[in-house]
């Protein structure tokens, strides 16, 4: 059975690519192909639609998938390729469908692992998918789906190995950058080794994507490779006893040691603001000791948030950034848990002023760093005191209040350096909130950030805004800092904050019938 892996650079126009993949297929075909592999986006290239994806999903998909197979039945060929499903919500899926030669679909993926790394947050736009990969027939041969980012997580892989898979099909716009294009290639010979499975790669060729389909063997032998044209695909023959051949002379899937079950986790990233300036008069549940801050911390991870926000305090109760107050703070915390992620403020609320603040942060001891600090755009000397988080060597949250925030971030020089963009509107009205969010968060991608955003509120706004968070597939921030009560308005712990922000993320991402 030959099997090829295409390349070209899909445009926003659905019906454009379809025609480009109906000439490769037929291409394909002629020289006796089974099985066309094709990039992610092939339905139309997101990164030169503004706005949602969502319109594009809702007005294309039914049109891309019928068209997809009609081309399969028509050039009696088996397809794999990408592109929006929608999903009844804000954000489509990026969904790979698999269709055989008879134009018949054989299964589909919805992604599973956005891509929210190197400075970009596809989750922005696009909504995860909650199952693993199927394993499809297509020309008589079992075919594990994977779409692109997905190929740096071997545990999904493995699964579709331990489904039966003896092709992994690999759609992907691979984006370039330092060590990208080498991370490329060798995960795709990664994959194929530790499987003993034949690997079937195609690469976007648009601008920003490296291209360079590939075809690799069970035993991570690059056997044809597409190089850098912008159109075009390359083959070969899979022989169909190669898989078992392999495995008998490196049996290594057979000498494994530790079973693995497969369960697909909640793709929502949680930040607990455990105090803030809260005072135990409006909270019996807020932590103010070091001590007592640590232990908080170590419940909230444990209850499911990913990061720690605390605000270090004086004996006597108050916010403060003084070095030696932030030093026991995370001191408490590492040696409570060592591998919880804890932040802190840098607000000039806890200082006597912006040069106070940078003394401050200079001094903060290098053993006991906070592993990131928050910088608010709205306060002098903001771009000052982001630099020197950035210099001491913690990760850098900015955050933006208002539409002129937006614009003094967007100038900054450490706008490409942060972990996260912070959106805290002040409006406490739950639907000004939502639409404050919203306004800031397209003004933040217009003028080029790709970092994740986070949405909180305050107060009545809070709840509104982890919704609205979670529906836009931004981060998500709760905790005594934000707000003392759940979103039924009854006092709420950190720990009960954080399971509701979780029944929340649960209830929107129900399937809707």
């Amino acid at each position: 059975m030959r099997i090829a892996a295409a390349q070209f650079a899909p445009t926003t126009d659905p019906a454009s690519n379809l025609s480009t993949i109906d000439a490769l297929a037929a291409e394909a075909a002629a020289a006796g192909v089974s099985i066309l592999v094709l990039p992610e986006e092939s339905m139309a290239h997101t990164g030169d639609i503004d706005g949602s994806l969502a319109p594009v999903a809702e007005a294309h998909w039914e049109r891309f998938r019928d068209g997809l197979a009609g081309i399969a039945a028509a050039r009696r060929i088996a397809l794999v390729a990408s592109g929006l499903e929608p999903s009844g919500r804000r954000r489509p899926f990026n969904t790979v469908l698999a269709v055989d030669a008879d134009g018949r679909i054989a299964g589909s993926y919805r992604k599973l692992h956005l891509y929210d790394a190197f400075a970009y947050q596809e989750s922005a736009r696009v909504q995860a998918g909650d199952a693993i990969p199927p394993v499809v027939q297509l020309a008589g041969r079992a075919v594990g789906l994977i779409n692109c980012y997905d190929l740096r997580f071997p545990e999904l892989s493995r699964a579709l190995i331990d489904a039966g898979a003896e092709i992994l099909a690999v759609t992907a716009a691979w984006m370039r950058g330092r060590c990208k294009e080498d991370h490329w290639s060798t995960l795709l010979r990664a994959r194929a080794i530790e499987n003993t499975v034949w690997v079937v790669a195609s690469g976007n060729a648009c601008e920003e994507c490296v291209a360079g389909s590939k075809v690799v063997d069970p035993m991570g032998v690059v056997i044809a490779d597409a190089g850098e044209v912008n159109e075009g695909w390359c083959s070969a023959e899979l022989p169909s006893e190669r898989v078992a051949s392999v495995r008998r002379s490196l049996p290594a899937l057979a000498n494994r040691r530790i079973a693995l079950r497969y369960t697909v986790s909640r793709a929502l990233f949680l930040k607990a603001a455990v105090n803030g300036g809260r005072g135990r008069e409006e909270s019996p549940h807020v932590p103010l000791t070091p001590e007592e801050i640590a232990a908080e911390a170590e419940a909230v991870v444990r209850s499911g948030a990913d990061v720690v926000h605390a605000h270090a305090r004086t004996p006597d109760g108050s916010q403060t950034i003084d070095p030696e107050h932030v030093a026991a703070m995370v001191r408490a915390v590492r040696e409570r848990d060592p591998r919880i992620i804890v932040g802190t403020t840098t607000g000039l609320w806890t200082c006597a002023g912006h040069a106070d603040r940078m003394a401050k942060i200079a001094g903060w001891p290098e053993e006991w760093l906070p592993d990131f600090a928050s910088v608010a755009f709205c306060e002098e000397g903001a771009a000052e005191a982001a630099q020197a988080v950035v210099d001491r060597g913690m990760m850098l949250e900015s955050a933006v209040w208002s539409m002129d925030d937006v614009s003094a971030l967007l100038a900054s020089p450490t706008l490409h350096d942060n972990v996260r963009v912070l959106i805290e509107p002040l409006d406490e009205d739950p639907e000004r909130a939502v639409a404050d969010c919203r306004e800031m968060a397209d003004a933040l991608r217009a003028g080029g950030v790709t970092a994740p955003l986070l949405y909180h509120g305050l107060e009545g706004s809070t709840w509104a805004v982890v919704r609205a968070a979670i529906e836009d597939g931004a981060e998500v921030r709760v905790g005594i800092e934000d707000v003392t009560v759940d979103e039924r308005g009854a006092l709420a712990s950190n720990r009960m904050q954080i399971a509701e922000a979780l029944r929340i993320s649960d209830e929107l991402r129900a399937p809707r019938v």
